[in-house]
Order: structure tokens, then C-alpha cells, then sequence
């Protein structure tokens, strides 16, 4: 069941057609000040790390589109995750909590950036986030959005995706064996043919810098951007997909390798331009909207519990009813996990949203967190296991796939020619599990069933996976009254 849903939709019933695309497009440095700005690394372990040094810019890279009766802005940020209490910020600072306006906000989830979400500090439980850091690059982005606005010109979308052979770029660390091998990129150009921006969306963690690396960087998404720009001009904005259970990037040598980096992105950037070449579309006339759906989910996490006034930092923390939790609350809800008091329907909740954007002949849906291939793609009878074992010789504890959730899985619901799911949009919950596979040793402690399943302890909790697919089916039109596009 979905709790305490809000529905927003831009681009439905208008007095009047909407005029020609617009955008524009361009980029801002968010990388921290070091010696100013106190923070810690985040994406390994229990722990932050103090960089040393900036191998790389980090940057939100923005692409601005209107239709005149609509405005719509995609953000992609090389940072670890944005909490939705920060996106509602960002969309208030910049004028996109108005009427007809959306603000799409999306991390690559980079591992060698700042800690954006309390994860990473000095001690375990201590939050490594600096909120003046988190202030600067909100103001920044919100300036940058303004000044785009007055420099935007009609556009085309150009559009393509297909598949990647996934060998020697990205693997499956977690049994079964599913990897989303789908790149879609989209091409926004002046009639002139100038580039505005591109778009280009994939599926695996930004992580091939490893725990020793103490240089901020965005990882191999800079070199795909890098190298997009190099070749098309304009600003490229990268997406990461369903990122979950968990792809990781097939190394070639040891960890923290800029050279690994370099070879990952700089494929991935060949294959959306080997795309772009041979479009599936050029759409003059792209019919720009927006969705949102507001769901509530239940914190059942109990180490979110036992961390729960910790939280407020990103989310309201809410009652069973829907209401703000009373303050004497958060703390005696973590009491009473700990002495095994706590009953179910006193669970907090938080809401989090899932998002569509549609130009046209290309639609990307945003998921909040970090999703598992096999959810959007299925995969459970190893075709998209690309020779790899889908379950590991020697398992002691391997999924029974029998249970596996039947299709259509969601990529059965999109009904554009190119899609893209957008993982870590709007909010960051953790993994999005399938139902069946998730597996706990201790709910108190919420410790993984070994081997191989860390994600679970990284979750808010197995109730996620069904609201955020529901959801996200109705966004797409194909819930219960609509048949999934074949």
C-alpha cells in the first residue's frame, strides 16, 4: 500500500499548445574548499577520510528546458547522494517550488566526494557533513539556474540508446548475476546544429577509486563528460542508472587507478556517441512535463532506528498518522528498539518521491535511491549475466530464484523510444531490494545474512521496494488500467 501520496503533474490539460523547446545549459564548480570547509570522504566503511588533495573538479552540470508554459531543470551533482530535504531547498532557493515548474535532482553517487549524508565522519555515527558546504553549492546551483534562464534557445532533441557489453567495465558483486548493459543518450542542439547539452545514462557505481584514495574526484563520470564535451561542445549532464545489487566496475588493475578511471568513462563516453551518430529520433517539436509521486516509507532499518534524531538532518521524520514526530519521540524510539519495545506501528516514516521527465520521444524516471538491475530489467534467467555465473559456486546462502518476483519488471512500462532510469534522484533511501533476497542475520542490529549482502544494512527497510515500484508504475501509466508497452 502507498502512504500519504501527493501527486503533482506539469504538461497535462493547457489552454493552449505549448511553443517550441527551449534550454540551456552549463555547469558549476561544487567541489569543496579544503582548508575552509571541514569535510570528510565519503563512500567506504564506517568512517570518512580527510582529503589530501582535488584530482578533479566536482561539479553540477545543469540543463535548463522550457516550453513556455513549463520549466524544467535536470541536475546531476557528483556528490555522494542529496538528501530530499536538501532538493526542496534547492527547489525553493531557485523559484522551482512554483506552479508549472519541476527541478529534477539527481547524485552520480560518487565515492571519492564529500559526505552529503551523515555517514562519514571521523567516528562511526558521527556525521562528516559541513553545512556551510552544503549552503554554498545550494546558493551556487540556484544562481546558476537564474542566469541560465536568460540565455536559453530553441532546441531539438536527438535521441538514441542501446547496450553495452559490460565486460571489463562493470560487474555484478552480488549474487544472482544481473548488469543492466542499457546506455541511452540524449542530444539537445540549436537548429544550427550548436550543442546545448547531453544527457548520457548508465548503470554502475562510480567507485573505481577505492577506500585508499584521498583525492576528491568525480570518478569515471568525468571522463565521460570530459570526453562527450570534447566531441559535441555543450554541457553533458550524466545520469547514473540502477547502480544496485551491487555494479561495480570491472577493474582491469588495482584500485585507485586514474588510469582505470580514464579507460571506463572513455568507453562509456565512445558508446554514446557511436549512438548519437545513428539516432533512433530527431524531434523538433519535443513535448516537455513533469510527474512527481510523494510516497511515505517506513524507517525499518535498526540501525536508522537506533540512529533516529540523526536523520532530521535530511528527512521529517514522521508518525504512523502522517504527522511530525514529536521531538521526545526520536529519541525514545531508538530506547526502544534497543530494549526490544518498539511495535510496528509505532515504526517512524519519511516521504520521498519518484519523478518522470518527458521531452517528447524520451523519458527518464528518477528512482530516490539505489536500485537493483533485476527490479527494472529482470534478468532471472541469466541473460544478462553475459557469461558470468548468475550464483556463485560455493554459496552457502544463494537466492532461490524460484521466488524471484515474476515479470513485467519496469522497463516494461516506459513508452518512449529511449528511456533512462536515473537512480539517486530527489533523495537518497539506500539500496531498493527485491523482496525475496532480502536477507538479515540480527533485525537488531541489522546485520547481513553473509556472505554478500551488505545492501541490506544500507536499506531503509524491505517495505521500500513494492511503494517506490508502485509508484513508479503509475508514473509511467501502466499500474493497473494500463497495458505495459511490449
Amino acid at each position: 500500500m502507498i502512504r500519504g501520496i501527493s501527486f503533482a503533474l506539469f504538461g497535462l490539460l493547457a489552454a493552449r499548445p505549448a511553443g517550441a523547446l527551449q534550454a540551456a545549459a552549463g555547469k558549476v564548480d561544487i567541489t569543496p574548499i579544503l582548508g575552509v570547509e571541514q569535510v570528510y570522504m565519503a563512500g567506504f566503511g564506517a568512517t570518512g577520510r580527510r582529503p589530501a588533495g582535488v584530482h578533479d573538479p566536482l561539479e553540477a552540470r545543469i540543463l535548463l528546458l522550457s516550453d513556455g508554459r513549463r520549466k524544467v531543470a535536470i541536475v546531476s551533482l557528483d556528490l555522494i547522494g542529496f538528501f530530499r530535504r536538501q532538493v526542496q531547498e534547492l527547489r525553493r532557493l531557485s523559484g522551482f517550488d512554483q506552479p508549472g515548474t519541476f527541478l529534477f535532482v539527481a547524485a552520480t553517487h560518487t565515492h571519492s566526494g564529500p559526505d552529503t549524508l551523515g555517514l562519514w565522519g571521523p567516528w562511526p555515527g558521527v556525521s562528516g557533513v559541513d553545512g556551510r558546504y552544503l549552503k554554498r553549492i545550494e546558493k551556487a546551483i540556484a544562481a546558476k539556474l537564474a542566469k541560465l534562464e536568460k540565455g536559453m534557445a530553441p532546441v531539438v532533441a536527438v535521441g538514441a540508446q542501446g547496450t553495452i557489453n559490460p565486460r571489463g567495465l562493470c560487474r555484478d558483486s552480488r549474487d544472482p548475476v544481473v548488469i543492466d548493459p542499457r546506455i541511452a543518450a540524449l542530444r539537445l542542439r540549436t537548429r544550427a546544429g550548436k550543442t546545448v547539452a547531453t544527457i548520457v545514462n548508465w548503470s554502475c557505481h562510480p567507485e573505481v577509486l577505492g577506500p585508499h584514495n584521498l583525492e576528491l574526484t568525480a570518478d569515471y563520470p568525468a571522463y565521460v563528460c570530459r570526453d562527450i564535451e570534447a566531441w559535441t561542445g555543450g554541457t553533458c549532464v550524466y545520469l547514473s542508472g540502477a547502480i544496485g545489487g551491487l555494479l561495480t566496475p570491472d577493474k582491469k588493475t588495482g584500485a585507485d587507478d586514474w588510469a582505470e578511471a580514464a579507460r571506463i568513462g572513455g568507453a562509456v563516453a565512445r558508446a554514446a556517441r557511436a549512438l548519437l551518430k545513428k539516432p533512433a529520433f530527431v524531434d523538433s517539436s519535443a513535448r516537455l512535463s513533469a510527474a512527481s509521486k510523494v510516497v511515505s516509507l517506513p524507517v525499518e532499518n535498526s540501525r536508522y532506528l537506533l540512529m533516529l534524531p540523526h536523520l532530521v538532518f535530511g528527512h521529517r521524520i514522521l508518525d504512523a498518522s502522517g504527522s511530525t514526530l514529536a521531538p521526545w519521540r526520536r529519541w525514545a524510539i531508538p530506547l526502544e528498539r534497543l530494549l526490544g519495545l518498539l511495535r510496528r506501528s509505532s515504526l517512524p516514516w519519511v516521504r520521498t518521491e519518484v519523478a518522470e521527465v518527458s521531452l517528447g520521444k524520451a523519458e527518464i524516471l528518477g528512482i530516490p535511491g539505489e536500485i537493483f538491475p533485476e527490479l527494472v530489467i529482470g534478468g532471472y534467467d541469466a541473460r544478462y549475466a553475459f557469461g558470468h555465473p548468475m550464483i556463485a559456486p560455493g554459496n552457502p546462502d544463494p537466492p532461490d530464484l524460484k521466488k524471484a518476483p515474476k515479470p513485467p519488471y519496469l522497463k516494461r512500462f516506459f513508452r518512449a523510444p529511449v528511456t533512462m532510469v536515473a537512480g539517486l534522484a530527489g533523495d537518497e533511501i539506500g539500496y531498493i531490494i527485491p523482496g525475496y533476497d532480502f536477507k538479515i542475520r540480527s533485525n537488531a542490529l541489522m546485520l547481513p545474512r553473509l556472505p554478500g549482502h551488505y545492501e541490506e544494512t544500507n536499506s531503509i527497510g524491505p517495505s521500500a521496494t513494492g511503494i517506490i515500484l508502485d509508484a513508479a508504475r503509475e508514473l509511467l501509466g501502466g499500474s493497473l488500467t494500463k497495458k505495459p508497452r511490449r
